[in-house]
């Protein structure tokens, strides 16, 4: 988990959002997961996710999904976060240009 996700507007809303899962699952009911519309059955493993990464911490922000790969759904918002943090970190090293590259002669 990011340092974005141990702030307090974050914990907060994300509480709201298990909250809201726990209430479907008393109800007999299904969660859906945000990401690919599947149904989060009652004591599944979940995470309360960013629907835009870029976006805020408000509870229309965020939304129940699952934890890791579920077939016929997604692949999961851990998964998820990881290609991201990777595409991040290969963006920081792909950045360099051919001209501040060393070729040594042998």
């Amino acid at each position: 988990m990011s340092a974005r996700h141990h702030t307090p507007a974050y914990r907060r809303n994300a509480r709201i959002i298990r909250q809201r899962v726990h209430g479907q699952w008393r109800l007999g009911q299904d969660a859906t997961c945000w990401r690919g519309g599947g149904p989060i059955p009652p004591g599944s493993r979940f995470d309360v996710g960013h629907r835009d990464p870029t976006g805020g911490d408000e509870p229309g922000n965020l939304a129940a999904e699952h934890a890791t790969a579920t077939p016929g759904c997604c692949r999961g918002n851990r998964a998820e976060g990881g290609a991201a943090g990777a595409r991040l970190t290969n963006s920081r090293h792909s950045s360099r240009r051919s001209s501040e590259v060393t070729t040594w002669t042998l």
